[in-house]
């Protein structure tokens, strides 16, 4: 059913009376007055690194679990219409401002700025269903945006104290839940506080922590750098307003010529922008599908218009090989938003943090000693191999492309070393050990270009090395699972009669919100999830715990190969 909230105030203090408020107002981690059913309550919690806004919602009837939402990354800087609009970076938190500064350059003073909102769910159709299901739903913003993991788990944590104060009353347990980055700021959560969190559940999450997250598109964007567009400045921004220009120019750059992907054989630097363009992917372990292109449906036109050439030239997917090659032009552009505006924020980040003068590199990820040949796995060769050399522009295309990456190896002016006081930051902000303290599920869809899959294959292992290492008298059973969405098995990428291209729409309608793209997870995925989740808390036995994964399992799109393992993540600072 649909449910219609008063707004409440939550004030400081156990006996104010009930107001209803404007805007947030800073409240007391104790003594909270109890938001009553059917209500929404609002305010703001004082921590070390700001105040954090939070939400409460409450069920018409309280079923006794509280489930607290981390969300996910939000750039920290205003990000111009005409970069934010193609990257879906201009709705939810992202707000319409204007920024004058950004016209000449731009075309527009319209920008998108990310707000510090509290969310309580991933979608308003999954906290309608929870709230019927008589679950109490919390979510915090946080003091900062940007990847501010430090920030998300103070924010948690005050939350989590101020629920147990008295904010929500006959609370009987609390799971801790979040998206991407938030996934990974509920698992450090319920690591630090076992005895208050019952739970945890991530959906898409950067387990694995910053560093591994931002070698993907470091990979990507070396390889852009050295074969596609050499101006890129890719990695140690100059302090300050200064770099951030440097870092919208990147991005600029990145998807102006991928928009004129299909037409254009030849990059700058003269080497085949198609294979160039997927060579960069495939080494950074991003998706050969995306939600318009499955790498493998046939344009049915190519049959009648007999070439290539008569789809109009550059990568038309004629061919399941150009599918993928057009995927990756969209994974790519996905990927690179983190990599420049993320990377940008990070590295300013790390400057506050470490006092790092601006004559002084910013830089976190290490490429100096990459073997770039060795992250083209044999199977991806193998695959991959006939769509990588097919082209003309210059002879032996692969293996010309991949001499070229690594003829730098051990350069420090042709590539990126980066200083160990930075690393020493961004290793230590807040992340998860992997150490097994509370039941856990994880959900994401397989095919992920900002966040792969391996994250949480490698997670669980963690998981499952911690256990093992537990006194055998008093672990108790392994409750944790992971699981993989996949997209329909026949194709999903479709055409229009007699078009050349696919129909976007279409497409993404037939993909039916499953396996492809960033957290792109169904709404029974994820309720599904959090039901196997409270069952596995509750669970006494392994046959128990067997019943609730089953849960998961057995809902459509979700992998029902208990032995699936997605592709690992690459390693690119471990090639030799």
């Amino acid at each position: 059913m649909k449910l219609t909230f008063m707004r409440r105030g939550v004030a400081a203090v156990a006996a104010a009376s009930l107001v209803t408020i404007g805007a947030p107002v800073v409240a007391s981690a104790n003594a909270a007055e109890a938001c009553a059913l059917g209500t929404v309550c609002e305010g703001a919690l004082s921590g070390s690194l700001g105040d954090s806004p939070f939400k409460i919602i409450m069920p018409e009837k309280f079923n006794g679990t509280v489930l607290v939402y981390s969300h996910g990354y939000r750039v920290s800087t205003p990000i111009p219409a005409a970069l934010a609009v193609p990257l879906g970076l201009n709705t939810g938190a992202y707000k319409a401002i204007s920024n004058p500064a950004f016209a000449p350059s731009f075309g527009s003073s319209v920008a998108y700025q990310a707000s510090n909102e509290a969310e309580v769910s991933k979608s308003e159709a999954v906290a309608e269903r929870l709230l019927t299901q008589g679950y109490a739903l919390a979510g915090s913003g946080y003091a900062r945006q940007g990847w501010a993991a430090n920030e998300g788990v103070e924010a948690g944590e005050n939350l989590i104290g101020y629920i147990n104060s008295g904010a929500i009353a006959k609370t009987k347990k609390i799971m801790v839940w979040g998206n991407s980055l938030g996934a990974m700021i509920s698992s450090t959560i319920a690591e630090r506080n076992p005895g208050k969190v019952a739970g945890v559940f991530g959906t898409c999450g950067v387990q694995e922590g910053p560093m591994q997250e931002f070698e993907i598109p470091m990979t990507a964007l070396y390889t852009w750098k050295a074969l596609i567009a050499p101006n890129l400045k890719v990695a140690n921004y100059t302090a300050g307003p200064a770099g951030y220009s440097e870092a919208l120019g990147d991005l600029a750059t990145v998807v102006t010529l991928l928009g004129g992907f299909a037409t254009t054989p030849v990059t700058p630097a003269g080497y085949p922008f198609a294979q160039a363009n997927l060579l960069a992917g495939l080494m950074a372990g991003l998706p050969t599908r995306s939600s318009v292109y499955d790498g493998q449906t046939q344009n049915p036109a190519f049959a009648s218009l007999g070439t290539l050439a008569a789809l109009g030239g550059g990568f038309q997917p004629a061919s399941a090989g150009g599918s993928s090659v057009v995927a990756m032009a969209q994974n790519v552009a996905a990927a690179a938003a983190l990599g420049i505006l993320g990377r940008y924020e990070m590295e300013m980040k790390v400057r506050q943090i470490g006092q790092i003068p601006p004559n002084e590199s910013a830089n976190f990820t290490d490429n100096v000693n990459v073997r770039y040949s060795k992250l083209l796995s044999p199977e991806q060769r193998g695959e991959f191999g006939d769509t990588l050399n097919a082209t003309t522009v210059i002879a032996n295309p692969l293996n010309a492309m991949l001499g070229v990456l690594d003829s730098t190896r051990g350069s420090k002016t042709a590539r990126f070393p980066a200083n160990p006081k930075a690393v020493a930051i961004v290793e230590g902000l807040a992340a998860p050990t992997g150490a097994y303290k509370v039941p856990t599920v994880l959900i994401t869809s397989t095919y992920n270009e900002i966040v792969p899959a391996g994250n949480s294959s490698a997670f669980l292992d963690q998981l499952n090395a911690s256990y093992a290492k537990q006194n055998k008298a008093e672990r108790g059973i392994f409750k944790a699972a992971a699981f993989y969405t996949i997209p329909p098995a026949d194709g999903w990428t479709k055409f229009l009669p007699g078009a050349k291209g696919p129909s976007d729409a279409l497409s993404v309608a037939a993909l039916g919100g499953s396996g492809v793209g960033h957290c792109t997870l169904t709404s029974k995925q994820i309720l599904r999830s959090i039901k196997s989740l409270d069952a596995m808390v509750s669970a006494k036995t392994a046959k128990e715990v067997a019943a609730a994964k089953r849960l998961v399992f057995s809902t459509q799109g979700v992998n029902k190969d208990r032995l699936f393992q997605p592709d690992a993540l690459k390693k690119p600072s471990k090639t030799k």
